[in-house]
């Protein structure tokens, strides 16, 4: 279960002493988008940035005593500090993922793949996981399964047209993986609405971010963009990394 609160101010101090005086712990340094970082040993993870504080819980049970506990303390345009308006409650979650990145032999192949956070038990049932602990027929199986029953998108670049690609990025390999995340996001995001979307990190900056929320890409320019480490270990980026790896076995070597 993720949480989303969006306010305007950005005077979260009240909510971090909370944190602190309810046992949460401070992570260093923050993970993907977030200023700061703070875990519960129950599992709630709670990470702000600008106004915006994204609340993770095991399940929905965590999220509601967080929320109870926690909420006076956020900022409120209200003359009463109650703490504003509720959540968001995250019902999709986006994830993306490349593969073929250093087989300067195969195709460089970005996937994005939306999971209602309701059925991400499924895709594990199903054996969605890391595509680098699939063997390849495991890959090829699990991947016409995701392709059958979750909207995606995704954006390829064929062996031969790999230089191409590159010089149109100026040569760099950053800017085209960032141009090719944000473009199947964009495309999914046309299908399939979503508020957050998770991007296995490669990069220390956040480009993909950047992209999404420039003028030509208004639509997404709300999406909560988390690039994060270790992307595949959330179902969203297991699944897009899979579709990603089936496309650059599929395609001619």
């Amino acid at each position: 279960m993720v949480l989303v609160y969006r306010r305007v101010s950005t005077r979260l101090a009240p909510l971090r002493e909370l944190l602190e005086r309810h046992d949460f712990h401070a992570v260093s340094p923050p993970d993907a988008l977030g200023e700061w970082e703070y875990r519960h040993d129950n599992g709630v993870r709670v990470r702000g940035a600008r106004g915006l504080v994204l609340v993770e819980a095991e399940d929905g049970r965590l999220a509601d005593d967080f929320d109870a506990r926690h909420r006076v303390a956020f900022p409120s345009d209200r003359e009463i500090p109650d703490g504003g308006e509720a959540p968001e409650r995250v019902t999709v979650v986006a994830g993306s993922d490349e593969a073929g990145k250093s087989e300067r032999d195969r195709a460089l192949v970005v996937a994005a793949v939306a999971v209602p956070v309701a059925g991400e038990h499924e895709l594990l049932a199903r054996g969605v996981r890391d595509s680098k602990m699939c063997t390849q027929a495991e890959t090829a199986s699990i991947a016409r399964w995701i392709a059958a029953s979750c909207a995606h998108a995704v954006e390829t670049v064929a062996r031969g047209d790999r230089d191409e690609a590159l010089r149109a990025h100026g040569g760099n390999e950053t800017r085209l993986l960032a141009s090719m995340h944000a473009r199947a996001l964009f495309k999914l995001h046309g299908s399939k609405a979503f508020p957050l979307a998770r991007v296995d990190r490669f990069a220390p900056n956040r480009p993909v971010a950047a992209i999404l929320a420039g003028a030509a890409m208004g639509a997404t320019a709300g999406v909560i963009v988390d690039e994060c480490t270790r992307g595949e270990r959330h179902v969203a980026c297991a699944a897009a990394s899979i579709l990603a790896r089936a496309g650059t076995l599929a395609a001619r070597p």
